[in-house]
C-alpha cells in the first residue's frame, strides 16, 4: 500500500523578526501551522534571536533596504511563500523644523524602501503559492489621519498605505491579497520607558496587532485585499 507524501506546511517569511511585534507574528504564525523564516539585521541580532526565540523560525540576516540582500534573503528562504509580513521599520519624533536630511534618509531606508523592496522580490514566491497567498505591510495610525511630531515617520507611513491599495489591485489576479495595519502607539517597554506618564492600558500591544495581522494571512481573510486595518487601542 503507498503512503501519500506529507504534504509541507505553508512557508511565511516575517522581517523584523527580533523586534517586540515580529516576534509575536513569528510566534502566533508558528502556532498556527507555518513554516515560519525570519530576517534581523546582523549577526549579533541573530545570535540574542536565537537564543531567546519561542517560535523556532529559521533565521535570515539581510539589510532590507538594500536590494542584493533582499534578493539573497528570499533565495535562502526559498518558494513558494504563503504568506509574507514586513515588520521593518522605526520612528522619529521631534519637530518638523528641526529635522535633518540624515533622519529623512534613514527613515525612508528603513521604513518606505525596504518595504518596498521586500514586497517587491516577494512576487515570485507570492505567486507561486497554489491557492492563494498574503502580504501585510505596516503604516503607522497618523499615516491615516495626521498627528504632530512625526511628520517625517508618517509621510514614509503614508507611502506605505498608497503602496498597499496600488499593488493589491495589480496583483489580484494573481492570487496575492496585499493589506496593511496601522497600530496605535504600542505597548512595548521602549514606550513605556519614553512616556512614563501615559497610561499604557489606553495602548494595543504587540500580540494584540500580531493577531490582526495573523487573520490577515489566514484563509479566514481571503476576501480582504486592498485595506489598511486600524489598530489603535482604546486610546
Amino acid at each position: 500500500m503507498n503512503e501519500k507524501p506529507q504534504s509541507r506546511p505553508p512557508r511565511a517569511l516575517v522581517t523584523g523578526g527580533n523586534g517586540n511585534l515580529g516576534q509575536q507574528v513569528a510566534l502566533l504564525l508558528a502556532s498556527a501551522g507555518f513554516e515560519v523564516h525570519v530576517t534581523v539585521r546582523d549577526e549579533a541580532a541573530r545570535t540574542s534571536l536565537a537564543h531567546s526565540t519561542e517560535h523556532g523560525a529559521t533565521i535570515h540576516v539581510g539589510d532590507l533596504s538594500r536590494e542584493a540582500d533582499v534578493k539573497r534573503v528570499f533565495e535562502e528562504t526559498g518558494a513558494p511563500l504563503a504568506a509574507l509580513v514586513a515588520t521593518v521599520g522605526g520612528f522619529h519624533g521631534g519637530a518638523f523644523a528641526d529635522i535633518d536630511e540624515a533622519a529623512i534618509d534613514f527613515q525612508y531606508l528603513l521604513n518606505l524602501k525596504s518595504s518596498i523592496l521586500t514586497l517587491r522580490y516577494a512576487y515570485p514566491a507570492l505567486a507561486a503559492h497554489p491557492g492563494g497567498s498574503a502580504a501585510v505591510l505596516i503604516a503607522n495610525r497618523p499615516s491615516l489621519s495626521s498627528g504632530p511630531g512625526t511628520a517625517v515617520t508618517t509621510a514614509m507611513k503614508a507611502g506605505i498605505v498608497s503602496l498597499v491599495k496600488s499593488v493589491a489591485d495589480e496583483w489580484k489576479l494573481q492570487g496575492i491579497r496585499v493589506n496593511a495595519v496601522a497600530p496605535g502607539l504600542m505597548d512595548t517597554p521602549e514606550n513605556r520607558h519614553a512616556m512614563p506618564d501615559a497610561d499604557p492600558s489606553q495602548w494595543p500591544t504587540p500580540t494584540q496587532v500580531a493577531g490582526v495581522i495573523a487573520y490577515l494571512v489566514s484563509d479566514a481573510a481571503s476576501i480582504i485585499t486592498g485595506t489598511v486595518v486600524p489598530v489603535f487601542g482604546r486610546g
